[in-house]
C-alpha cells in the first residue's frame, strides 16, 4: 500500500507534513484534558475568551477561535495553529504546549513588555516572542531526545536550561549585549 497524503503506508498518520507520526487520538485527548484544566490555559492567551479549543504550537498556548483565526492570518512562520479537538497531533506538538503553556507565555510576554502590544502581528514579532519560540523549540528538542527521538543538536543548546523562562530570558539578554557590541 502506497502513502497517500497524511497516511503512511503503515496506515499510521503524520502532522502537518514534516513526517512525524500522530499520537493516537485517545493520548492526546487525555494530554490536552490535564493541560486544559490548568488554571493558566483556562483563558485565551490573546483575549479573555474562556474554555479556548485551540493552540499556537510556536508558542504552547491556548487560543480562541477568533484568536486562532488572527494567527492563522499571520502565517506558519510566526505562528503554527491547530485544533485541539479536531486535529491530530504528534507527541512534540503537545510536548510544546506541556513546556509552554499560557502561564509561561504571560509572565515572559509580560516581563518584556510584549503583552499590551495592541495588534498580535506587532507582539509575536518582537525580539522576545522570537526569543521565547526559539528556546522553546530547544526544550521540546530535548524533551524529544528523553524519549529517544530527535537528534539532539538543539537539545544541546538547551541542556543547561533549567526552565522556558529563564532560558528565553537568557536568549534576550544575549540578543541585547549582541545588539550593543554591534553599536560599538
Amino acid at each position: 500500500m502506497a502513502s497517500s497524503g497524511n497516511f503512511k503506508a503503515d496506515g499510521s498518520i503524520t502532522a502537518a507534513g514534516k513526517g512525524q507520526v500522530c499520537i493516537p487520538t485517545a493520548d492526546k485527548n487525555a494530554q490536552f484534558r490535564r493541560l486544559k484544566n490548568l488554571p493558566g490555559n483556562k483563558l485565551c492567551f490573546d483575549c479573555p475568551a474562556t474554555r479556548p479549543t485551540w493552540a499556537s504550537v510556536t508558542y504552547g498556548i491556548f487560543l480562541c477561535l477568533d484568536c486562532s483565526a488572527a494567527h492563522r492570518n499571520m502565517g506558519v512562520h510566526l505562528t503554527f495553529v491547530r485544533a485541539v479537538d479536531l486535529d491530530e497531533w504528534t507527541q512534540r506538538q503537545i510536548d510544546a504546549m506541556k513546556i509552554g503553556g499560557n502561564e509561561n507565555a504571560r509572565k515572559f510576554f509580560s516581563k518584556h513588555g510584549c503583552s499590551d502590544m495592541k495588534g498580535s502581528n506587532k507582539k509575536y514579532n518582537h525580539k522576545a516572542a522570537r526569543a521565547y519560540r526559539a528556546e522553546l523549540e530547544k526544550l521540546v528538542e530535548a524533551a524529544a531526545v528523553k524519549r529517544g527521538e530527535g537528534t539532539g543538536a538543539k537539545a544541546d543548546d538547551a541542556a543547561g536550561a533549567s526552565s522556558l523562562l529563564e532560558s528565553a530570558d537568557a536568549a534576550v539578554a544575549r540578543g541585547a549585549h549582541d545588539e550593543a557590541r554591534a553599536k560599538l
